[in-house]
């Protein structure tokens, strides 16, 4: 009886020992070091290309990044193992605050120890309960509607289809080649994702922040230019309202493609309601901007004026690109209250000067 005894705790033992999997204690000192911040926790256990490629401040940006998007970590546990060629791929399930996100663990056996080879976020499951991603991209886009509807309550009931359309064509080309021009010089030196920009500091984030939004202001203004010069006031107005809506259906729908493709936090109702009135601001400061810019260029100052708005849509911009990296709700009143403000003053400025054009100087498309 004994003898069966000590064989059923050999063989319980024995059972433990092959269901702890060898390349375990990297996994452990992967969640410790991300769990503490302490990098030199992890690098010993970094193969040598993963200690070139996932230094120090990668490490604190991949860290950085997590922390902001889903809190503090909590715990994790074994999900799967997978092979690929010499690598064997560990499937954890690290435990956040607000979500549970599957992270791929690259191993590689180095001279009889387990070295980490790679590190990849798989999935994204929330904890939160956000609004369902169709509700989500209903409110941006009804936020450009109410933004058009404002205009056909102050009198413009003749919308300009075609304009619309064209204004929207604008928003597309934006989000092809602006993405381009911004990122370059990030790209150039390594820089490939916000958190890392926000691993280099205070100073260089405000760097990032200038360069990004005035880009986007020069940009997106230099073209709203182009189309709007030699057009009629009514014109231009619709080709900015097109631009502001352009913006309410297309980003979200790319943002939407990008949650659905690798996971993510729906957002709250709050969050929702918000973007709706960032929509809303918007597409009136890009019809603003637009008739003054089609005004300013037939009355021989267009280029002055172009510089003007360009520098405050910089402005405005800055401030956004800034709250993307470092969110902050007294930044997020700023860029509202800016573009509140702007917007109403070149609304002001410009609408009574599309009432006044002739009804025969207009070209009915």
């Amino acid at each position: 009886m004994r003898k069966l005894g000590l064989l059923l705790i050999i063989v319980f033992l024995s059972t433990f020992a092959l269901a702890e999997r060898p390349y375990d204690y990297v996994a452990e000192a992967t969640f410790n070091a991300l769990k503490t911040g302490d990098y030199y926790v992890l690098r010993p256990y970094l193969d040598e290309e993963m200690k070139r490629a996932f230094d120090e401040n990668q490490f604190n940006a991949f860290r950085n990044d997590l922390i902001s998007k889903y809190g503090e970590f909590k715990g994790y546990s074994f999900v799967k193992e997978g092979k690929t060629g010499e690598f064997i791929l560990g499937y954890y399930n690290f435990e956040f605050e607000r979500a549970n996100v599957t992270i791929r663990l690259v191993f590689k056996e180095v001279n009889g120890e387990y070295k980490l080879s790679g590190i990849w976020i798989d999935a994204v499951n929330s904890k939160e309960a956000g609004i369902p991603l169709g509700v989500a991209l209903f409110f941006p886009v009804l936020g450009g509607f109410l933004a058009l509807l404002t205009f056909y309550m102050l009198g413009f009931k003749k919308i300009g289809v075609a304009e619309i359309i064209l204004g929207i064509v604008l928003v597309a080309i934006t989000l092809g080649i602006q993405p381009l021009i911004q990122n370059a010089p990030f790209l150039a030196v390594g820089i490939r994702s916000n958190s890392e920009i926000v691993a280099r500091g205070t100073i260089f984030v405000v760097f990032a922040a200038v360069w990004l939004g005035f880009v986007a202001g020069f940009f997106q203004e230099s073209l709203k230019y182009g189309l709007s010069k030699g057009k009629y006031l009514n014109e231009a107005l619709f080709i900015g309202i097109g631009f502001g809506l352009g913006e309410a259906i297309l980003v979200p729908a790319l943002q939407a493609i990008q949650l659905i493709a690798l996971g993510g936090v729906t957002p709250s109702l709050a969050n929702a309601l918000v973007s709706m009135l960032e929509r809303y601001l918007a597409t009136l400061f890009h019809a603003g901007t637009t008739v003054v810019l089609a005004y300013s260029y037939k009355n021989g100052f267009g280029k002055k004026a172009l510089l003007a708005l360009s520098v405050a849509h910089g402005i405005i911009d800055t401030f956004a690109a800034y709250y993307q990296f470092k969110p902050s709700p007294v930044v997020l009143a700023v860029i509202y209250v800016l573009l509140l403000t702007v917007s109403v003053l070149l609304l002001r400025y410009g609408l009574p000067k599309v009432k006044e054009e002739r009804e025969e100087d207009r070209i009915v498309w």
